[in-house]
């Protein structure tokens, strides 16, 4: 598997969903409910249909969903590998390790997968000094110019042969030559890049997103995300009412299997409408 940002920033960008259209602070109130429940409860049942709910809302994008899950997948590694070292015999107890890893995971992939960056850095400045928003929105900028560069940078040093199977040192040495090489060109793309945004009015303040007010489209996540906090604080104040989450579970197999068959009604007749234009 390999994370590919600008994949992630174009399904980011691309998207036409009501997840998409939704506004920017309420998206991120519902995957903060969504960790915090993830946080305080050990429910298997519970997690297993937070996870399946998300995975209908990554449906419901009409985004690729094995990707978008594939992403999300990388933390689920790292907690397997705990699971596995501190397994005492609980399959329970091991899966549970698991799919909070892979909850929290799959939030944060929903969100930056339907949120352009910018209005995520847009909503996080009231909580954050306008500093490390501005410097966290133009590291972002500057990460795909510098993961071409690196890029550029290994196919130049194998097709000179500075990387050779065997030849340890002096890969290391060709190696770090380049890396000061491209030091020198970051250097020199970070001032084009400030001369660009002077000419284009930077001041030294971004501007800022609008902010939209509670809408239709925001109803969906907000509800669903009141929801799971709610089963989960009860969970985490009363332990005797995990035989009620089978339920839970139920819904959020169906909720799949629902948005499922929608998702692919909608696909067929838009095929279908275009094959009797044509």
């Amino acid at each position: 598997m390999q994370v590919d940002i600008g994949a992630i920033d174009y399904f980011a960008n691309s998207g036409n969903s009501f997840l998409h259209r939704a506004s920017t602070k309420y998206k991120i109130i519902f995957v903060a409910l969504v960790i915090v429940s993830v946080v305080i409860t050990d429910d298997f049942k519970l997690l297993l249909s937070v996870y399946l709910v998300l995975t209908a809302f990554i449906t419901l994008t009409r985004l690729p969903v094995l990707k978008i899950i594939s992403i999300a997948l990388y933390p689920g590694m790292f907690a397997l590998l705990f699971a596995i070292a501190s397994w005492n015999g609980n399959w329970i107890g091991s899966g549970v390790i698991v799919l909070k890893a892979l909850d929290t995971a799959l939030a944060m992939v929903l969100l930056i997968v339907t949120t352009p960056y910018p209005n995520i850095f847009a909503a996080l400045r009231p909580l954050l000094p306008k500093i490390v928003v501005e410097g966290l929105f133009l590291t972002y900028r500057s990460i795909f110019i510098l993961l071409e560069l690196i890029d550029n940078l290994i196919k130049a040093l194998r097709l000179r042969g500075g990387l050779t199977p065997g030849r340890y040192l002096k890969n290391i040495i060709n190696f770090s030559s380049g890396i000061g090489l491209l030091l020198v060109r970051g250097f020199d793309l970070s001032e084009r890049f400030y001369g660009v945004m002077r000419i284009r009015g930077y001041n030294g303040k971004m501007a800022e997103i609008e902010s939209k007010k509670l809408g239709k489209r925001d109803a969906a996540p907000i509800l669903v995300g009141i929801l799971v906090f709610a089963l989960s604080l009860a969970d985490y104040i009363r332990n005797d009412l995990g035989k009620y989450y089978i339920y839970a579970l139920v819904v959020s197999i169906l909720s799949v299997l629902i948005t499922v068959s929608y998702t692919h009604i909608q696909k067929n007749r838009g095929l279908n409408w275009k094959n009797w234009s044509e």
